[in-house]
């Protein structure tokens, strides 16, 4: 069934594709990664696989991809993904030698697949698990580990109707996740090589915050003649279902506080929609990252990001900050501005979020289910103490939870 699932999903996706321009990147580039591997891969290097879905994933799988470069120059990285939006951008990471899509997840492009690679290890990041991929590494007696794993009761692998998933979820050599709850699931199932090793995204963050890249110098003059003489709000990955929720208190608080906002998409379109949805006298005062100067962005209230890739060299330039998606589809990377110990808010939508549960127990992020919240938010991320108080709690969470990296690399020394 499943493998008459994905047939008649390869013979729908091109008539699909014709509507989608995302779906059309997903077709297109997958008929083009056979090609990629024989042109570019080095026969007498061994390879080292890693597959991550998109860019949160691969940005978990980054501390490791950075760990094996380090110690194992010898070995060629492939690196593979699922989605256009991991592909598109990350197409030219200097962690990976070759970078492609996954082919569909057919026997035959598995087998392939694997057979063209011959990889000494195959790393998987977080769900990523494929029948047909772990059936063709199996055969093939090729290691195969999932890392920063984490896992819910109502998954599909411990499920009675789960039992195809949960037979490949088996097939790994090894399977490091976040949690001891995690663990617990995956060894009830009948699996006994897992073990906690934590979130790799922890390691990340920490190492981005240690070596900020810099923004381009025509940015960093916006930014520094914007934000030069308030404090400075950032709004991640933001909705326009946040907006209807922030914009109002925006507004109250445009006299004493700039505004840096980043949608979740950056396309004209998304960044009208946020626009747009600001309250008239906020709209006035805005302005497009692509569209202003320095002279025009100091008198400026409120700016919207309209390019990819520089919100992790925003968040150390700001004094407070929100995550979006907590309103809509689930929350973004809220350790990316944690890191900082900067107050935090997000939207009620968090519970599927270790990290994020986590400090909203602990008291370092706030929840905002109302524009009175957001207001409340506003005014404490002001106030000296309130700030020292986020400061101490991320921070020491943060530090808590590094290491998950190390405990990966020390149990995979062996397939090198």
């Amino acid at each position: 069934m499943y493998n008459l699932l994905i047939t008649l999903g390869q013979g729908i996706l091109p008539i699909a594709a014709l509507f989608s321009p995302k779906l059309k990147r997903f077709v297109t580039g997958r008929k083009e990664v056979f090609k990629t591997l024989s042109l570019e891969l080095n026969p007498t290097k061994k390879t080292i696989w890693m597959h991550a879905a998109s860019l949160g994933e691969y940005e978990q799988g980054v501390p490791v991809l950075e760990e094996i470069r380090h110690y194992y120059p010898e070995h060629q990285i492939v690196l593979s993904f699922f989605s256009p939006s991991g592909f598109e951008v990350k197409k030219n990471t200097p962690l990976a030698d070759i970078v492609v899509y996954l082919p569909v997840d057919s026997l035959r492009n598995a087998m392939r697949f694997v057979t063209v690679l011959k990889p000494s290890l195959a790393i998987f990041v977080k769900y990523e698990v494929w029948p047909n991929y772990m059936t063709a590494l199996q055969q093939a007696e090729i290691p195969s580990i999932l890392i920063a794993a984490i896992f819910r009761p109502n998954h599909i692998y411990f499920k009675w109707y789960g039992q195809l998933m949960r037979k490949s979820l088996h097939k790994f050599y090894h399977i490091f996740v976040q949690d001891s709850s995690s663990q617990a699931l995956v060894k009830d199932s009948g699996y006994a090589h897992v073990s906690v090793a934590g979130d790799t995204r922890f390691d990340r963050v920490y190492r981005l915050s240690k070596h900020v890249e810099s923004l381009p110098k025509e940015i960093q003059e916006i930014l520094t003649a914007f934000s030069s003489k308030k404090p400075l709000f950032v709004g991640g990955s933001v909705w326009p279902e946040d907006m209807n929720i922030l914009g109002v208190a925006l507004e109250k608080y445009s006299h004493n506080i700039k505004f840096f906002l980043a949608p979740h998409k950056v396309d004209k379109a998304s960044v009208e929609t946020l626009l747009h949805g600001l309250p008239i006298q906020l709209q006035k005062q805005s302005v497009w990252l692509s569209k202003t100067n320095p002279q025009e962005a100091s008198k400026a209230s409120v700016i919207i990001i309209d390019r990819i890739g520089i919100l992790n060299q925003v968040y150390p330039l700001a004094q407070m900050a929100y995550v979006g998606g907590g309103f809509k589809t689930g929350l973004h990377n809220t350790l990316e501005a944690a890191v900082y110990g900067i107050p935090l808010a997000i939207g009620p939508n968090f519970n599927k979020f270790k990290e994020a549960k986590d400090l909203v127990a602990l008291g370092g992020i706030q929840v905002i289910n109302t524009t009175e919240n957001a207001n409340q938010f506003l005014e404490l991320a002001v106030e000296k103490s309130y700030i020292e108080q986020i400061k101490g709690i991320q921070t020491s969470y943060i530090s808590e939870q590094l290491g998950a990296t190390f405990k990966i690399m020390s149990k995979i020394a062996k397939y090198f």
